[in-house]
């Protein structure tokens, strides 16, 4: 491997080679853009950016499962004797879990997630993966990230390379959770913001007192001084943007977020799309999925897999039922990991790392169903891995020409074809509808309850 783990590192962190005032801004946004305050109108600056883009835009949200998912787990044959064999202690149980056709079932934690299934708003893209089989998680992750044809990690991604081509605002790409821009977001000559979780005042929006109006005007005007030097403009300049920036996303600070971080995370993504200020893409972590052991506890729906799922699927619904009704129908979810797991199970109630995975699509405007070739549990490598079926860029070009609407070699370098994943709104429920369904789902997980309280052990 020719890139250094410290070198690796720093690309998907953050980018040296961003130029200083560009670091500035958004260094300083991350550090001015916090909870509280009293949020103003939206400026100018930013209204005019939104006004030129489209109300029916779609908006991608990618939910990065930082270490590796368990696919095979997550959406899997539970009730398949080779699964039962090759998982061993692992292995989840049909019952609890939750079948959708073709065999599978999702996780016991995935309820919501499998009712969304069932409903059409989720697609299941199935044997993607790295043709590079690589099982490191940095570069192995950088190269999804970077996206590049040969395979080279670079300081661009691929929605940064999207960036760059789109028309773009302050606000169009916006990280949340405060922990630096990700290297998929990143571009050659692009902005992004990025949001953190919680903090005190929010920069530039609480005026109330004179010598606060007083500093915060004095700020302002630092950039428009002809006489004076370059850097203190460029200083001025960034301030001024922080200021304006801090004002239009204040709304999105008024209420306490959740409690969890991912919880946290995908609320503020979900208020900051509802402020329409031009955003397209975001981006939100959930780490901790490298499951070497205590993957599955003496039950399913226990152990360290099942509490990301469960914080997954809670997360996940907090997020679509925070989203204002017009905004409901634009999002897309796309949810994926750097790699899967292993098909068989380690020594330490655990799996190691594997290479194909699924990625999951959630939202109106998918069309729900299983994609690709899945892999088969009985044709693994030397390493004991499943087949990569399909190259993750696929996926990408998918949703580069489909859902944000360029060609994929503008982004990817060359063309590796497309699904047929995206389409219109799916027709909105009968909130009677709704209302029947959650009962019955919730009459389902209290029978599930019950016997799992009640059931003897021997």
């Amino acid at each position: 491997m020719s890139e250094s783990y410290e070198t690796l590192e720093k690309q998907l962190v953050n980018d040296p080679e961003r130029p200083l005032t560009r670091m500035q801004r958004r260094r300083f946004l991350q550090g001015a853009l916090v909870a509280g305050g009293t949020a103003a109108a939206l400026p100018t600056v930013f209204a005019d950016q939104v006004a030129a883009q489209s109300a029916t835009d779609t908006i991608l949200v990618t939910v990065t499962l930082a270490g590796g998912n368990d696919g095979l787990n997550t959406l899997g044959p539970f009730s398949s004797g080779q699964y039962r064999d090759l998982r061993g202690p692992l292995a989840i149980n049909q019952s609890g879990s939750h079948l959708v056709g073709d065999g599978l079932s999702f996780h016991p934690n995935l309820r919501r997630l499998a009712t969304r299934f069932r409903r059409g708003d989720v697609a299941v893209v199935r044997g993607v993966g790295d043709p590079m089989l690589d099982l490191s998680h940095f570069s192995n992750l950088a190269r999804w990230q970077s996206a590049n044809p040969d395979g080279r990690i670079t300081g661009t991604g691929w929605l940064g390379r999207w960036l760059d081509v789109a028309r773009t605002s302050q606000f169009t790409g916006v990280a949340i959770g405060g922990q630096g821009i990700p290297l998929h977001l990143r571009g050659a000559d692009t902005d992004v913001t990025d949001l953190p979780r919680r903090g005190g005042a929010l920069y530039g929006s609480d005026r109330s007192e004179q010598r606060d109006q007083r500093m915060y005007r004095a700020i302002r005007q630092m950039g428009k001084e002809d006489n004076r030097p370059a850097w203190v403009n460029a200083v001025g300049a960034t301030n001024a943007a922080a200021i304006d920036a801090a004002q239009a996303v204040a709304p999105a600070y008024r209420q306490d977020l959740p409690e969890g971080r991912l919880g946290a995370d995908m609320t503020l993504a979900a208020r900051v799309i509802n402020l329409n200020l031009g955003t397209r893409v975001l981006n939100v972590w959930q780490n901790g999925y490298d499951t070497h052991d205590n993957q599955v506890g003496n039950s399913s729906a226990v152990g360290d897999h099942a509490d990301l799922l469960a914080e997954l699927d809670v997360s996940l619904d907090t997020f679509f039922n925070t989203l204002s009704a017009p905004m409901a129908e634009r999002v897309v979810v796309m949810i994926y990991s750097e790699f899967g797991r292993r098909a068989e199970a380690n020594g330490s109630r655990g799996t190691d790392h594997g290479t194909s995975n699924h990625v999951f699509f959630a939202g109106r405007r998918v069309k729900g169903g299983l994609f690709g070739d899945p892999p088969a549990l009985n044709q693994l490598d030397r390493r004991g891995n499943f087949a990569v079926t399909m190259d993750f860029r696929q996926v990408y070009q998918t949703v580069v020409e489909q859902a944000l609407g360029v060609s994929g070699d503008s982004v990817l370098g060359r063309g590796y074809g497309s699904l047929d994943i995206f389409g219109e709104a799916s027709p909105a429920q009968n909130p009677l509808s709704v209302r029947a369904q959650q009962i019955r789902e919730r009459r389902e997980q209290n029978a599930d309850d019950y016997l799992l309280l009640h059931t003897p052990t021997f």
